[in-house]
């Protein structure tokens, strides 16, 4: 018994030590919110009139998307017709400006014939950039930075795939022609681009878009938003041969205009043409172009003509493409265009005053709760500064850990909840001595009020962190902002305080009261008995 209290003790104490250490050899250190270590702040405006509802819906997708890319805890809220959004840490605006660039509106095209695109083709007398450095000539050639020696096409994708059309699917392509296509196939989307004289054009509004992949493609007038989709139910899904794709939901008011694209693009109809030869010799289905901010990010072709609750793309794309996707699904529910008006740099120097009273504050309240704790429990107070001193190292560590794993920050609320968690911390002890001074007053010795002490007071212990878990859990998942940081923090110091207790707490008070060191010694301002 005596060398599993022993091995509890300086395993609990040896482990905490070595996380601390490990954090610090590493530098991994508590990410600190935009209160404490300053950053960026952005105001987003409508481009036009937004309901409140509206602000509300754009103010939750901007949340996600930021967290999502990987920003600490940022604060996103309404102000009056503005959106202000908080990035902690940022310090360049040209970061801060792409950070918050996620509300461009996406549109769904179909892909037609470049002939319908030839009318704008002579309006463009000099080099025009279309994508990452490549500039659509005037000849109708893709050249990298404008150097001929450098022409190129756009790389072609040479996927093959295959569908169950009760699957409600879509294939993923890119924008380049079949390359098995015979020749006097008529090639779509794709450049070099022919500006020998055209048919006249029977599509209206249909225009050149960029690709992500350099090439550019002929898209007709939009026909549906992203408003289609159901808000943030895209995701990543990787097959049984490990290829991605990215499914998502169908609106109930957007199905039928999904549908009625998917359709003329199935049936190949003149507002959405084939765009070159299946693999078997037949016409392949048209393209369903999905646009945000006028590049198209995907032109998937369309296999089934109607699709029930859900759209799934697949197609030889990697994970980084895939995630690009799903998240260009997801933000296409905005119900209206916001812009960045304003970028603003905000200090720390007034966190660091609130965090530095804060500190003085909560040392000030811990020394005088010591200094009567140790007047009102003489020796057994070294085991409660040794355990809030166990307990401290375990927060840090544990602080850092969550904060490198979710990107959650350190801010003046969770400073709060951590003040707040030391008042529950010596509540335990509290709660353990004084069972403890019971029994004594009643008859028994110290090795033998210890114990029985512990296995009476421990379930109340636990209970009480419980609460305090389970409010912080409840509290974390309703609220945003601080109040969630608040929330974190006090759930994580309170798990800290049940480890320590029982892996600490409990066999040091117990190996103290099986040695000779506190007989004839006032324990509680009671004397202890010697048998």
């Amino acid at each position: 018994m005596k060398r599993r209290l022993w091995f509890s003790l300086i395993a609990t104490v040896v482990a905490v030590i070595a996380a601390l250490a490990g954090n610090i050899a590493t530098s991994n250190a508590p990410i600190l919110g935009l209160d404490l270590q300053g950053g960026l702040s952005v105001i987003l405006a409508p481009e036009e009139g937004a309901t409140g509802d509206d602000l509300l819906v754009v103010r939750d997708l901007v949340r996600s998307s930021l967290e999502r890319s990987g920003v600490a805890e940022p604060d996103v809220r309404v102000q009056g017709s503005n959106i202000v959004v908080d990035l902690p840490g940022v310090k360049d605006k040209e970061e801060a400006l792409r950070s918050v660039s996620v509300s461009g509106i996406v549109e769904l095209r179909a892909v037609v014939n470049f002939t319908e695109c030839s009318a704008s083709i002579p309006a463009v007398s000099t080099d025009e950039t279309i994508a990452d450095g490549r500039v659509l000539g005037s000849d109708g050639t893709i050249t990298v930075d404008g150097d001929p020696a450098d022409e190129v096409t756009p790389p072609v994708d040479e996927e093959s795939i295959g569908f169950l059309n009760d699957e409600a699917k879509t294939s993923f392509r890119r924008s380049a022609p079949d390359p098995d296509a015979p020749a006097d196939s008529d090639p779509v989307g794709e450049a070099p681009i022919d500006l020998a004289p055209t048919p006249t054009p029977t599509i209206a509004g249909a225009e050149f878009l960029p690709t992500l992949d350099g090439g550019a493609l002929c898209a007709g007038p939009s026909q549906a938003s992203g408003e289609v989709f159901e808000r943030d139910s895209a995701s990543v899904q990787l097959g049984q041969f490990g290829q991605f794709s990215v499914s998502v939901d169908l609106r109930a008011d957007g199905e039928d205009a999904w549908n009625g694209l998917a359709t003329q693009c199935f049936n190949r109809l003149a507002s959405c043409p084939s765009t070159g030869v299946d693999t078997d010799g037949s016409g392949r289905p048209g393209q369903i172009a999905i646009v945000l901010d006028g590049i198209v990010q995907s032109a998937p072709v369309v296999n089934v003509p109607v699709f029930d609750g859900s759209v799934s793309i697949t197609g030889s794309f990697t994970q980084e493409e895939a995630d690009q996707l799903s998240d260009v699904l997801n933000r296409g529910a905005f119900p209206v265009q916001v812009t960045p008006q304003e970028t603003r740099t905000v200090s720390a120097s007034a966190g660091g005053d609130s965090l530095r009273a804060a500190i003085i504050a909560g040392l000030i309240g811990l020394a005088l709760v010591l200094a009567f704790l140790v007047a009102y429990y003489r020796w057994l107070a070294l085991v409660i500064i040794g355990g809030l001193t166990v307990w401290a190292m375990a927060v840090y560590s544990a602080a850092a850990f969550v904060s490198g794993a979710t990107n959650y920050a350190l801010s003046l609320a969770g400073v709060t909840g951590i003040i707040v968690a030391i008042g529950v911390t010596v509540d335990s002890y509290v709660v353990f001595f004084e069972r403890m001074k019971d029994e004594i007053r009643n008859g028994r010795t110290l090795r033998n009020a210890a114990p029985r002490s512990f296995n009476s007071t421990w379930r109340t212990i636990w209970s009480a962190d419980l609460v305090s878990i389970i409010g912080a859990l409840i509290l974390f998942s309703l609220s945003v902002g601080s109040v969630r940081g608040f929330a974190l923090y006090l759930g994580i110091t309170t798990m800290c305080d049940l480890f320590v207790c029982f892996f600490f707490t409990r066999p040091a008070v117990l190996l103290i009261a099986r040695s000779k060191f506190m007989v004839g010694k006032r324990a509680f301002g009671l004397e202890v008995a010697s048998s």
